[in-house]
């Protein structure tokens, strides 16, 4: 089973709307530089049901919706463009989103990278400038509807 270290992962973000689609490429996006974290998390309401055919009253989950956030963290450049989009997309919450694209790094010398995508709100964005560190924006990109995977191809 092969493992790897979390290098070479990439994120590249573009200024949207409720509206936008969930991109297919990195096309036309901007990198997050500096980034040291952007895992997805994703999260599934459930409903506790039980029936006549229930086993010693037993219940049955089901799902009834599902959401996701990436929390993130990135070292602060003011001169990184995705800085700006980020910042403002979570000035500007409650009307603009930020379509987004995660590329894994590449497993093999052929193929395609696997690779999420989707559009999402930025919410908790904080920065942190504590002297004698290193400054660094916290954000998080809350899911707006589903998000798209692609599983890395070999050719």
């Amino acid at each position: 089973m092969p493992y790897f270290a979390a290098l070479g992962y990439r994120l590249f973000v573009l200024a949207g709307t409720t509206a936008s689609t969930n991109p297919t490429n990195s096309t036309g996006m901007t990198l997050v530089g500096n980034l040291s974290n952007a895992g997805i998390q994703g999260n599934a309401e459930t409903q506790d049901v039980i029936d006549y055919t229930s086993t010693q009253g037993f219940t049955r989950a089901l799902v009834t919706s599902q959401s996701y956030t990436i929390p993130c963290t990135m070292n602060l450049d003011l001169n990184d463009a995705a800085y700006a989009i980020l910042k403002n997309a979570a000035l500007n919450a409650t009307t603009q989103t930020v379509q987004w694209y995660r590329e894994s790094p590449e497993m093999t010398a052929t193929g395609n990278p696997e690779f999420h995508s989707g559009v999402a709100f930025v919410t908790d964005f904080s920065e942190d400038i504590q002297a004698g560190n290193v400054a660094t924006v916290t954000f998080t990109l809350t899911g707006y509807g589903a998000y798209t995977w692609s599983a890395e191809t070999n050719t």
